[in-house]
């Protein structure tokens, strides 16, 4: 979706390798941001392969990736017999086997007009085979990433290698040999999807789910996913089963998701990646990062942590580097602050589940006009107890039409042709309110004016009587929620 760009870049480098440059590409980007389904796509009509390199420890783990991959696309099988003994019994030597790896890539590419070559999260096995040896971790790495360095120079001219990674920082060190294997490549870096082509995707995965939705529901997934496509289709995969899907559902079923842990196997895997790659602990992460998530200051975050000032800004520097916070000390993946804040991870300020729902982006006022939007047929909410003493009940028309006007909270349209005018108040309503709310109510014809709040003050109650204005109270909209079978988030 959307990457018709990084595609046309690819297709430029492809040609520039072909015409005789040393020309590599290094494709980097945040985990599941679709930077192996780019490639795979540039695949398709292309002689290559991807090999997955992230589990691999030793130059015959790379050997044998490469000889399988070429046994795949059909490679001249002369010239795999020639190597097969490598593969059944890899050497020792790991420099050595990285040799054969690229020995034989060339011979079986002398066989092609071109073969592109993708290794992918080749940052695993660079980190992988560098801990295994006895010498100095650093040693090692220096030694691996100088010898793919020369390797990758001397292919034939009709091999373009592509190295794919989530963990770009790692060559940011700007060691020597970092800096020098950085050095072959053009960066071609895979980012989030906007959002208008986030919202196109939910809108066809719904689709093709036979999901039901509305404009509201498919921008709400695309702002929660942060235009992670892998993201986007596990939220979809959670309204699987509705007609028609709202905002204000895809919001509690995300709740109810990151309660029940439904996204711990996502997030676990990718705190455990930061922690990989960091010299910082997991649990030290995960607190820090509840912390961001709880949006604290570094000095706050010192205090709950108990982490040396100087500490945690080491941390916020090494997280930002990776990818993990933005400039701004935010998290980068959306829904991974919701399940910071929805997990048993330390410390905590307020009560979770308002966090929770507060980061999630439930505004009360959208709330109630999403409520209205779904009365589909006449509705009565009823008890003095209610309204503040200002009625005994209310009765709702079934309503096909809430818009927002100026600074009116919403005018909802009854199919009878009346409307409601309303004002919505998170906490205490006052006399001066219902005075505004009247007057810009006057405006519209066969108009009902209601008041939606926590708290009202005397004043306003009376001021309510005398102008025909109906307060209802957090306790009603619970129940006009209840009459419509949907969820209460007061």
């Amino acid at each position: 979706m959307d990457r018709e760009s990084e595609l046309r870049k690819l297709e430029t480098y492809l040609k520039l390798r072909l015409s005789g440059t040393k020309t590599f590409v290094l494709v980097y980007g945040l985990r599941r941001v679709g930077k192996s389904s780019v490639v795979d796509k540039f695949l398709e009509s292309r002689i290559g392969f991807r090999i997955d390199c992230s589990s691999m420890v030793s130059g015959g783990d790379f050997f044998c990736g490469v000889y399988s991959a070429l046994s795949e696309i059909g490679a001249d099988r002369a010239v795999l017999d020639r190597y097969h003994g490598l593969y059944e019994r890899p050497l020792d030597d790991d420099l050595k086997m990285l040799e054969y790896a690229f020995r034989l890539l060339n011979d079986a590419a002398s066989r092609f007009d071109y073969l592109v070559v993708a290794f992918d999260e080749l940052h695993g096995f660079i980190e992988n085979f560098s801990r295994l040896r006895d010498e100095r971790l650093d040693i090692a790495r220096a030694k691996l990433l100088w010898k793919l360095r020369d390797l990758i120079q001397r292919t034939n001219n009709n091999i373009f290698i592509i190295v794919i990674t989530s963990a770009g920082f790692l060559f940011e060190e700007y060691g020597k040999a970092d800096e020098a294997f950085l050095a072959l490549f053009h960066r071609l870096e895979i980012k989030p999807l906007n959002r208008e082509p986030s919202i196109l995707l939910a809108k066809k995965l719904m689709d093709s789910a036979g999901i039901g939705y509305t404009q509201e529901a498919s921008e709400k997934l695309a702002e929660l996913s942060g235009g992670i496509p892998r993201i986007i289709g596990l939220l979809v995969g959670l309204l699987v089963g509705y007609d028609r899907a709202t905002s204000n559902i895809v919001v509690e079923k995300i709740k109810d998701a990151l309660v029940r842990g439904e996204f711990d196997e996502f997030f676990e895997s990718y705190i455990n990646f930061v922690a990989d790659f960091s010299k910082w602990d997991k649990t030290t992460i995960l607190r820090v990062l509840r912390c961001v998530a709880e949006k604290k200051k570094p000095k706050e975050i010192s205090n709950l942590t108990r982490l040396k000032y100087n500490t945690v800004l080491n941390i916020l520097t090494s997280l930002r580097k990776m990818g993990v916070l933005t400039k701004k000390n935010e998290i980068t993946y959306p829904l991974l602050a919701e399940w910071l804040l929805a997990g048993k991870h330390p410390p905590m300020g307020r009560r979770r589940i308002d966090l929770l729902m507060q980061a999630l982006g439930i505004a009360f006022e959208s709330y109630i006009r999403e409520l209205l939007r779904e009365v589909r047929r006449e509705v009565i909410i009823e008890g003095e107890e209610l309204f503040f003493g200002t009625a005994s009940k209310l009765t709702i028309k079934p309503i096909d039409d809430v818009r927002v006007e100026g600074k009116t909270d919403f005018v909802a349209h009854q199919v009878d042709c009346t409307n409601i005018v309303g004002e919505i108040k998170l906490g205490l309503i006052t006399k001066p309110d219902i005075k505004r709310l009247v007057e810009r109510a006057r405006k519209y014809q066969d108009a009902r004016v209601i008041a939606i709040a926590k708290e009202a003050d005397p004043l306003a109650i009376a001021e309510a009587v005398r102008q025909g204005v109906i307060i209802i109270s957090h306790e009603g909209v619970k129940q006009l929620a209840k009459k419509l079978g949907k969820p209460p988030i007061l």
